[in-house]
């Protein structure tokens, strides 16, 4: 079995961007009249190759950012990265904790964060790389002191999120041993307040990258069909109520669900490769959107109504951000050159984003920005839609003519 992985560490990284953004039709107006501004940026860990996989807002305003580090290149060895900010990205502090990789965090009732995190090897049976690996749930103070480790053995954890009862919903997939019908079995385990599993459901075929719980005490999980196939309508969104029983189960056109929020109105809004849509509470359809070439890794809610999408161009390696209204439609778009953008949440005036900036071909660092929400942004196309623009732009010109 084989995983897709982010290609972050590549260098040349921004020489290709450069190149494809001189080869590609613009298709996007210019940011000093569409885009938010980025009112703060910092990085972290500039001395390693770093980068932020998630992140999330405090209750005192600042933020929590999980990632990780590379320690050493040869055997792939990495360090856990934690870091609490302010609201303008100034670090609190930091902890670091050795071999490995980051999934998921959140801060918990007590002040403190629950952390989701793996690590996996690969070996070659037969001729076949099999990948296998282990994760844990753990717990910090809120100074990011460790309070308790739980283990979760031939398990790739993907989020972990609080409940209303003090414990957590992990969510995930199994690594099923070779030769087995699944390469992967997607799963959602819910914990008690120390980490000890309460029940746990397994859905053969899937592997499960979002996860969250909603208003109701109930949970939706979302990824793509067994293991990474990523083709047209792998997709899936399945929801379930407290106990964990399934409710309803949906495939949609999108090849892959990374993210998913609940809207204010019971739907949930999800982003992914190339696509983003929106559903209903039972499951149907609303609308789905492409969006070519980009990777949505995170969907945030907007305070005027719609959703931010953020994420990374396949094209160009750049990090965006697009604003889009509740139906839909695309009403501001920003990339932001020499990053790669993991993870995204709400903040008081815009968006705090989270990922990776490339410092030169060979070094990067952990990295966070935070953007502000445009007042009455105009309507601009989405990137990689320029060919349209210059379409429309030959038709009038043509017509200017025949006048």
């Amino acid at each position: 079995m084989t995983e897709k992985v982010r290609d972050f560490w590549k260098p040349g990284t921004i020489l290709a961007a450069l190149l494809i953004a001189v080869v590609l039709p613009a298709g996007i107006v210019s940011a000093s009249e569409t885009s938010p501004e980025v009112a703060w940026n910092v990085t972290f860990a500039p001395e390693n190759i770093s980068k932020f996989d998630a992140v999330a807002p405090t209750a005192d305003g600042g933020f929590i950012a999980l990632g990780s580090t590379i320690t050493q290149m040869i055997e792939g060895r990495e360090d856990l990265l934690l870091v609490k900010t302010d609201d303008q990205g100034n670090e609190a502090w930091n902890v670091r904790i050795p071999d490995m990789a980051a999934a998921s965090v959140a801060e918990t009732g007590d002040g403190g964060y629950i952390i989701g995190a793996y690590n996996m090897s690969t070996t070659v049976v037969n001729q076949t790389l099999i990948t296998e690996g282990t994760s844990f749930l753990i717990k910090t103070n809120a100074a990011g002191e460790e309070e308790w480790r739980q283990v979760l053995p031939e398990q790739k954890i993907s989020t972990v999120r609080p409940t209303a009862d003090g414990g957590y919903a992990a969510i995930g997939w199994l690594w099923n041993p070779p030769e087995s019908a699944n390469d992967t079995t997607a799963t959602i385990m819910k914990t008690d307040g120390d980490g000890t599993p309460a029940w746990n459901q397994t859905f053969p075929g899937l592997s499960a990258n979002a996860g969250i719980v909603t208003a109701d005490g109930g949970y939706v999980i979302g990824g793509t069909t067994s293991p990474f196939n990523n083709d047209m309508g792998d997709g899936f969104l399945i929801r379930l109520d407290s106990d964990g029983n399934t409710l309803w189960h949906e495939n949609y056109q999108a090849p892959v669900v990374y993210d998913i929020e609940e809207t204010d109105d019971g739907r949930f809004v999800y982003s992914g490769n190339y696509w983003y849509g929106l559903v209903e509470a039972e499951g149907e359809e609303v609308w789905i959107e492409n969006m070519e070439g980009l990777s949505g890794y995170a969907v945030t809610l907007r305070s005027s109504g719609g959703y931010m999408i953020a994420g990374t161009d396949h094209r160009s390696g750049e990090g965006f951000a697009l604003g889009i209204d509740a139906d839909g439609t695309i009403q501001w778009n920003t990339t932001i050159p020499a990053t790669g953008v993991y993870g995204a949440t709400s903040a008081p005036d815009g968006y705090t984003l989270a990922g990776i900036r490339f410092l030169s071909s060979d070094t990067s660092a952990a990295w966070v920005a935070g953007i502000t929400e445009p007042v009455n942004p105009a309507p601009t196309a989405a990137p990689g839609f320029g060919a349209a623009a210059a379409g429309a732009a030959l038709l009038l010109l043509l017509a200017g003519r025949r006048r």
